[in-house]
């Protein structure tokens, strides 16, 4: 084979860099990303491999992009997808996206990707909203996981997504379950013996915002000190770091509660790697933390709530402190600033304080000759 330099093109609906390539009349598709430069590199590569005989032309570890004529059908595309999805994610996102993608292939049939279209997709979204969700975000969820299947099959060059335009499936933003004041303090002034040391880790949760998650599986190596003595929390493994194209690791400093606790737990089990640990020395099962804890809230006679509900009361009061909502977002481990927005958009006090802040100035323009006093009051008695 002579060598011979090959052209990169773009795909211009998905930014994609490919080429294409013939040896021995078979003419082959192959896809680099959306870098140039990477996808510049990747196909010099190639073609110097392919050269030497390393690699074969029928059998690349670069997907080709599957021929429309070939006809992919729909239960290969999801085989596929599902171990990508084992092999790189969370278990628990491979069984939320295997039932999801079930549905959706019992509800079309094992039929070509490229024999799907919009129509088809409204179908099963108005079909998912009718049989399997009662709330006002019913069918979302279906209808958005077949799109990051689609998406991520045109990415990795399997097929080209059938559909362009996706039906539209708002979402309202879910409800922040927060408690009181005073319901905490019901919380706390219960003092069963049970609940003692059950009680430091909730205590914990409050102080940290901590999702449920990283309080069960908070780790002695999580536990660090920096150049003045202070504690604080590195977490590099989170919910949103994996789900990030750049990781970035979340720090979260420890007031003197927070530390004393974590103090007093370690030297609890100073064999164990773990922060918390439950009455068996094991760390807590996330189904035996949430039925624990709606357990106490029920002897403690308040609404019963799941452990999430401490983090979003965590984010609630930061915002009623008026912290910076940026701050916010890295000590909770946001990636987007709307996730965090949640806990200022539903704090009427933080509103009311907002509002109340420019009535002064708006009032010393709109009545000049009012006092800073007068204004507020003899401004609502003329309305």
């Amino acid at each position: 084979m002579a060598f011979r330099k090959h052209q990169l093109s773009q795909d211009p609906r998905t930014g994609i860099y490919y080429a294409k390539i013939q040896v021995q009349k078979v003419r082959r598709r192959f896809t680099f990303g959306k870098n140039r430069k990477d996808a510049e590199s990747a196909l010099r590569k190639l073609e110097r491999e392919l050269i030497t005989g390393d690699v074969s032309f029928s059998i690349q570890k670069t997907a080709p992009l599957a021929d429309p004529d070939a006809g992919l059908l729909l239960s290969e595309l999801i085989d596929k997808h599902l171990e990508w999805v084992l092999n790189n994610r969370r278990k628990a996102t491979y069984d939320n996206r295997r039932h999801f993608l079930i549905g959706f292939r019992k509800f079309v049939g094992d039929r070509p990707v490229s024999g799907i279209d919009r129509l088809t997709l409204e179908n099963f979204f108005a079909w998912a909203r009718k049989h399997h969700s009662k709330s006002e975000n019913g069918g979302a969820a279906y209808l958005r996981n077949v799109k990051t299947m689609f998406l991520w099959g045109e990415e990795v060059g399997l097929c080209p997504c059938p559909v362009r335009r996706f039906p539209r499936a708002p979402e309202a933003p879910p409800t922040t379950r927060r408690f009181t004041d005073e319901e905490l303090e019901k919380l706390f002034r219960l003092q069963a013996p049970e609940f003692r040391s059950f009680r430091d880790m909730v205590y914990f949760a409050l102080l940290t915002g901590l999702r449920p998650q990283e309080i069960r599986q908070l780790n002695r190596d999580q536990v660090m000190q920096d150049g003045e003595g202070r504690f604080f929390l590195y977490i590099r493994e989170h919910k949103t770091a994996r789900m990030s194209r750049q990781p970035v690791a979340r720090s979260v400093p420890l007031t003197d509660e927070a530390a004393a606790i974590v103090r007093q737990q370690l030297t609890a089990h100073p064999a164990s790697s773990f922060v918390f640990l439950n009455a068996d020395g094991n760390p807590y099962k996330a189904h035996t933390f949430r039925q624990r804890f709606m357990r106490w809230c029920k002897r403690a006679g308040i609404p019963p709530r799941p452990p999430y509900a401490l983090r979003h009361t965590f984010g609630s009061m930061e915002a009623e402190a008026n912290i910076n909502q940026t701050s916010l977002s890295q000590l909770m481990g946001h990636t987007n600033l709307r996730t965090t927005s949640r806990y200022i958009s539903n704090n009427y006090d933080h509103h009311r304080s907002a509002i109340g802040a420019i009535v002064g100035r708006v009032a010393s323009v709109a009545h000049p000759r009012l006092t800073v006093l007068e204004k507020p009051a003899d401004h609502v008695a003329t309305l």
